[in-house]
């Protein structure tokens, strides 16, 4: 008899729980606004634009042309038609232009003949430092202090470089 008014009670208590629940009811949390940004992506075509040159190339001579060409293989990892295009200046540029002994040393830099690379990045250093272009020397110098840091080149390119905009 203990263990029928006990599972009635239960029972009972249980009915009651299941009753009071029916009654309560859930709501969720208001959404949150969308931020501003949110709203300007979801509002309409994408906001990406094609990438274009601010240049128009066909105005270049064939030794920038080409070396612009290879630059933006270069930076699309298609090496083997940035190595193309400096091939073609090759026949268009002079062979002691700046440019072009850069775009030479970072091939070789990419195709891991850092001897060549150094010596290449050394060359176009010297000339962009004798045009007064100190921004590209830099960027030679930069490639070459990642191969030898220590180099006679690099010692001898350094106070080039030793004020506060370097």
């Amino acid at each position: 008899m203990r263990k029928g008014i006990l599972l009635f009670f239960l029972a009972s208590i249980l009915a009651s729980c299941g009753a009071a629940q029916k009654n309560v009811s859930f709501t969720p949390p208001p959404q949150p606004q969308p931020s501003p940004l949110e709203q300007k992506i979801s509002g309409g075509p994408s906001q990406e634009l094609p990438v274009t040159s601010p240049v128009n190339p066909e105005k270049l001579d064939l030794c920038t042309r080409h070396l612009l060409f290879a630059d933006q293989y270069i930076t699309a990892s298609d090496y083997p038609e940035a190595a193309d295009e400096i091939k073609e200046a090759e026949k268009y540029c002079k062979s002691d232009d700046p440019r072009l002994l850069y775009m030479e040393a970072v091939m070789a830099d990419i195709n891991e003949n850092r001897k060549e690379a150094y010596k290449l990045y050394y060359r176009a250093a010297k000339g962009y430092i004798k045009k007064g272009d100190l921004d590209s020397a830099f960027k030679c110098y930069s490639g070459m202090v990642s191969i030898n840091p220590n180099g006679k080149e690099v010692r001898e390119l350094k106070p080039y470089f030793e004020d506060d905009n370097y």
